[in-house]
């Protein structure tokens, strides 16, 4: 049987083949060469020379734009998550069409290049070959969006019912059902998706490539401006055109020029920021970031100062609000390739956890609500469960409880209290918990602080009245009192 590798092998030859053929007349010979059909709309080549993106690549605000997001989408570890009970749990280990869709590429060259055919062609595509025992696609072969072609059915073709969405590629058509088609922005009903070279190529990109060219030109033939002025009446303009021959061709070879009394030449200013069209420039690469939904920022087009915290907060953004369509896309169309009840998700914990402090703080936040354990906060940061040992010595360093605010032993304001001796809100507050203080100097560790005391009773009562008012103290100490000994403390005489 072949190995996952081979068969990857074998299909990409199949794939990836020329989608041009000839054909030769049998009566009069001539052959002539046909191209397949192509992806609909938008596939136009760009200044590559050839249907590819290497023109627009070419543009360095472009590259850096592209490089940033592909590498985003590409280098987030991707999981596969089935839900059982309401409880989300990841499939472990991690099928292998998303560790290495086809080999021996690895996954951060296949997804790279699929997001990069998404954002240039806005479409990106890959072919099933076979389908694993537990239901996931075994090799994804990717091939470029250029050499596709989509269609659906509107009439009946044996084995492609009426209404059926059906791809050419390889010199073959495949069901939608063996076809991964990651769609960019597209109309209702489009087969496909539209993207930067389709909407922009004859725009922005043109544009900022004009500028590029103009740039260089004056950098490589580096003649300065100048005003040439002839005092001569009768100067004809094909002398007109002799003379600015003249000036280029001296310029060029760096020699003297030698101009007669009624000739004057004038230096026009120009300065290196001129020379390169710098302000243009800068507001094509503006543009640039818009094309690639970018904050300018990210391409050097804004100057303002970036510290650390919002170049954290930028990164977070840049997935939230700039990238978060491109996850969901790949997101759900692979997860249509999965079985029932199970779903692909992109793991973007490591681009969108805050700074250190601000975890930490988060995680005690948890702890503290008992919304996780400490092992589970550690499986979050990446390390490993306490030791039996570990928890013994932290139970062994944790500081002795502190007795709790004491207030009512029902909750209920004592009788007869009023004006200066009315409880405050903070200690109505703390009425609403009476019940477990009640339990705290009554039955538990706050017991023993009073009970053996000589006198029990102002013991107890010199303890609560740090926390609250003598009347209120001495009406809560009565009433535990008798809680504990099962009589009142007057009747001994000891109030």
């Amino acid at each position: 049987m072949p190995t996952r590798g081979a068969l990857a092998a074998g299909r990409a030859r199949e794939f990836l083949r020329n989608l041009v053929y000839e054909a030769t007349d049998t009566e009069t010979g001539q052959t002539a060469t046909h191209e397949v059909v192509r992806m609909q709309g938008g596939m136009a080549p760009d200044w590559g020379g050839d249907a590819t993106y290497r023109g627009g690549m070419g543009l360095a605000g472009c590259w850096r734009a592209a490089r940033l997001k592909s590498a985003v989408l590409a280098t987030v570890p991707w999981d596969v998550v089935r839900t059982r009970a309401g409880v989300d749990e990841k499939i472990t280990p991690r099928p292998l069409f998303l560790e290495q869709p086809i080999p021996p590429q690895t996954q951060v060259d296949t997804f790279s290049a699929w997001h990069l055919d998404l954002m240039w062609h806005g479409n990106a595509i890959g072919i099933i070959t076979d389908w694993t025992r537990e239901g996931y696609p075994d090799v994804i072969v990717p091939v470029p969006a250029e050499l596709v072609g989509v269609e659906r059915m509107g009439e009946r073709i044996p084995g492609w019912p009426v209404g059926a969405v059906r791809y050419w590629a390889g010199g073959q058509w495949w069901p939608a059902s063996r076809v991964i088609h990651f769609k960019g922005l597209s109309r209702p009903g489009a087969l496909y998706g539209m993207g930067i070279l389709e909407a922009h190529l004859a725009g922005t990109l043109q544009l900022a490539k004009s500028l590029q060219e103009q740039a260089n030109s004056v950098a490589d033939h580096a003649v300065p401006s100048v005003l040439i002025e002839s005092l001569n009446p009768d100067l004809t303009p094909e002398q007109a055109a002799d003379l600015k021959k003249a000036y280029m061709r001296s310029q060029r070879t760096r020699s003297p020029m030698v101009l007669n009394p009624a000739t004057k030449v004038t230096p026009l200013a120009w300065t290196p920021d001129d020379a390169q069209l710098i302000e243009a420039r800068n507001l094509s690469l503006v543009e640039q970031a818009l094309l690639f939904d970018l904050d300018p920022s990210w391409l050097g087009a804004a100057q303002t100062t970036r510290t650390y915290s919002n170049v954290e907060t930028e990164a977070i953004n840049l997935v939230k609000f700039s990238m978060i369509d491109h996850f969901t896309r790949f997101e759900q169309t692979l997860s249509l390739r999965t079985p029932r009840g199970q779903k692909v998700e992109a793991n973007l914990d490591a681009i969108m956890r805050g700074d250190t402090l601000t975890r930490y703080q988060a995680h005690e936040i948890s702890i503290r609500n008992q919304w996780a354990t400490p092992d589970e906060v550690r499986q979050i940061e990446g390390k490993p469960p306490f030791t039996p040992e570990q928890k013994a010595d932290l139970t062994a360093l944790k500081p002795a409880p502190t007795p709790p605010a004491p207030g009512p032993a029902d909750g209920s304001s004592p009788d007869g209290e009023s004006g200066a001796g009315a409880p405050t809100e903070e200690q109505r507050a703390r009425d609403r918990d009476g019940s477990n203080l009640r339990e705290y100097w009554t039955r538990g560790e706050g017991l023993a602080l009073w009970a053996t005391e000589p006198d029990p009773f102002d013991a107890l009562r010199e303890y609560l009245t740090g926390h609250m008012t003598a009347a209120r103290a001495r009406h809560t100490a009565a009433v535990w009192y008798r809680i504990v000994f099962g009589r009142s403390p007057y009747e001994e005489g000891g109030a």
